[in-house]
């Protein structure tokens, strides 16, 4: 399930209601049993939504939604429904009389029960593979799922009726929404990706831990050790699963190239949703504990809720502990005037979506990066245009999305985009896209390596080695590590001229410009002069020249484009300044788009042909990429002004613009819905 899907709304609906039911006081007895209905029946609502074709149901009140869904997978047994509604009820009993003080001695005993029943969870599933039953253990799981599910949510509704259990309550509320939400994808996955969520919560328990053991010591080598294995055990997980093909297969190709006879066997592992997203999260609480910056939360219930909160699970943005721990420890109540500027965030990245990303994509974009050649010139710059596009309005409508869905939950995270096309330079332009993702590796990898502590020639290196490990963390393939360097060397290069123009006695940025256009003049004379000898030596070295002629030019070209920009922004020309920083970021994202580097010398060299015919461009892309490019650069006040509008609006009237809304997006939208970009990072 995606945001994307139509079965979302209805999720995020019952997740709501439930947080909402949790968030209760005392109640009387009539009360309290009409709220146990209604716990149970938007309980069993979310878990239809999220997973009807893989699941058996044992609830009376599961099991008459599921026959108004659609068509039953199995029907379970009087037997099994009458023991999921025990279960359910004694559940809501027994959390009455459980001790639910929050004081840290009880919370950490509840973590170590926790900690051991993961490790025996880990043993059984290591286990079940070595014994080849892992599809036996699956389906006993999932057998016992859904009784454990309805045991689950009668132990919050009970505890949501003490004092004492009013902050566990909500916390264990969202815990499960979370892990349903992630189930969803796992359960539509083969064989041992069903159990998936184990991994993730076997890596939670075990940060949790090592955290609290990091905290408690004084002595640095034992400290050190323990990051280690933090950071082993979550970039582990990573690299064998996004790296292991690509390190692989280049490791195999460099022994041949030596003369070592050597195959390599895919592995062809599927890259689980959302997975650098929270090891990301995930290792910044480790590194902050070790810092010293962050004491370790003693409920384990709190840090897991942290890690997979489902609003940002899958794409982010990315949060850092200290700012999200204390909201998942004290759950905020939802304001009304945060909650309905979430619906309206909700219905824009909607719009976003499946309006303007997905036309983009389906009607030019992905037919010219699958087939370059078909298209003239001015065709493949409109799909790079509409791919630049696309990746932001997919990407911040993902953000907007899950924005929204945490507000109307009653939390706040940070914002990831500020419209970065509007930016003048390089740096600018990093810290407006993907913001959750540039502070994390300006916090984590950048400053770690030095920064800009060492001198200019580091902080140089340190640019450009922290955008490359950024471009191989969005996906393993050399395009991706291509698309970091053009990046971090882009960046280095901007700093080089806005220092020297810092530095300068006697600034004259016209002069120095003038300097620049020169040389890159003379460096394009002398590199069309030196064509022979550039494609004799290519062919001795037995590469494509086209290449060498791309890795030549950008070396003149690049620094010349970014000098540009740099004078326009000193000049107060911020729109030309934007200008050409826009056009160095959509010759980037060729790279990032294209799957293989043939497919991006294929669209550089249509690019290359000069040719303008437009016949295969359809209304539908011109119009999207106007209006994404208008929207981008129209003044923020105004949008703002018709969020405010939207908020202080009668009820009625708030739900006329959203049912409109949601006609006119299924009116507009594309028969296919195009997944997000970044699920796949």
């Amino acid at each position: 399930m995606s945001f994307a899907d139509g079965a979302f709304p209805i999720f995020l609906w019952a997740a709501v209601m439930l947080c909402a039911l949790l968030r209760r006081g005392p109640q009387r007895p009539i009360e309290s049993v009409v709220g146990a209905f209604a716990v149970g029946l938007l309980a069993d609502l979310t878990w239809i939504v999220a997973l009807r074709p893989h699941t058996l149901l044992a609830s009376p009140w599961g099991l008459a939604l599921q026959r108004l869904a659609g068509p039953l997978p199995a029907s379970p047994s009087p037997q099994r429904l009458a023991l999921g509604t025990a279960l359910f009820v004694a559940a809501m009993l027994a959390s009455r009389r459980a001790a639910l003080r929050p004081d840290e001695p009880t919370q950490v005993a509840r973590a170590k029960a926790l900690g051991v029943a993961t490790l025996l969870g880990v043993t059984a599933v290591v286990v079940a593979a070595l014994t080849h039953r892992l599809d036996a253990l699956a389906r006993l799981l999932a057998a016992v799922a859904h009784p454990l599910w309805l045991a689950l949510w009668g132990f919050a509704w009970g505890a949501a009726g003490q004092a004492q259990g009013r902050r566990a309550a909500p916390q264990l509320g969202l815990f499960l929404l979370s892990a349903l939400f992630y189930q969803s994808w796992a359960a539509a996955m083969p064989g041992a990706y069903r159990l998936l969520l184990g991994l993730i919560i076997a890596t939670i328990v075990l940060d949790y831990w090592l955290a609290r053991l990091i905290d408690a010591r004084a002595d640095a080598a034992p400290r050190r050790a323990m990051l280690i294995a933090s950071l082993v055990a979550n970039i582990g997980i990573l690299g064998v699963f996004k790296y292991a093909d690509f390190l692989g297969e280049n490791i195999f190709t460099l022994a041949r190239i030596f003369g070592r006879r050597a195959d390599w066997s895919p592995w062809n592992l599927v890259l689980p949703a959302g997975i650098s997203f929270h090891t990301f999260q995930s290792l910044s609480y480790t590194v902050d504990v070790y810092r010293r910056r962050l004491r370790p939360t003693a409920s384990l219930l709190e840090f897991a809720t942290f890690v997979l909160f489902f609003p940002q699970l899958v794409a982010g943005p990315i949060v850092r502990a200290d700012e999200f721990l204390p909201q998942i420890a004290a759950p905020p109540a939802v304001d009304e005037a945060r909650a309905l500027e979430g619906l309206w965030r909700i219905a824009l990245g909607l719009a976003r979506k499946l309006w303007l990303a997905d036309t983009l994509a389906l009607t030019l974009t992905d037919r010219v990066f699958a087939h370059p050649e078909q298209f003239s010139a001015l065709e493949n710059l409109l799909g790079v245009y509409g791919y630049a596009f696309q990746i932001y309005l997919d990407f911040s409508a993902y953000s907007d999305i899950a924005v929204g869905a945490a507000a109307l939950l009653g939390f706040t995270l940070p914002e990831n985009f500020r419209a970065p096309y509007r930016s003048g330079d390089l740096a600018a332009f990093w810290r407006r896209w993907h913001i959750s993702l540039s502070s994390w590796l300006r916090d984590y990898l950048y400053i770690p390596l030095g920064g800009n502590r060492d001198g200019e020639t580091r902080t140089y290196r340190n640019l450009a080695l922290t955008m490359l490990l950024g471009g191989l963390w969005h996906g393993a393939a050399w395009t991706f590590v291509v698309w970091g360097l053009l990046h971090g060397v882009g960046l280095a290069v901007t700093r080089a001229v806005q220092r020297r123009w810092d530095r300068s006695a006697d600034p004259r940025p016209g002069r120095d410009l003038t300097a620049f256009s020169l040389a890159a003049l003379g460096a394009g004379v002398l590199h069309a002069a030196l064509r022979s000898p550039i494609e004799s030596i290519a062919a001795v070295l037995r590469l494509d020249v086209a290449w060498l002629h791309l890795a030549l030019a950008w070396l003149w070209i690049a620094p010349f484009c970014i000098a540009v920009s740099v004078f326009a922004l000193r000049s107060g020309w911020r729109r030309a300044a934007a200008l050409v920083t826009f056009h160095y970021v959509a010759f980037a994202w060729i790279f990032f788009r294209a799957p293989r580097f043939a497919d991006a010398r294929a669209v550089l060299g249509q690019l290359a042909t000069l040719t303008g015919d437009t016949a295969n461009v359809p209304r539908a892309f011109v119009v999207s990429l106007l209006v994404a490019a208008l929207t981008h650069l129209a003044p923020e006040r105004p949008q703002a002004m018709i969020r405010d509008a939207f908020v202080r609006a009668p009820w009625w009237l708030r739900a006329a613009a959203l049912v409109a809304a949601g006609l006119m997006l299924r009116a507009l939208a594309r028969p296919a819905v195009v997944p997000f970009i970044y699920f796949q990072f």
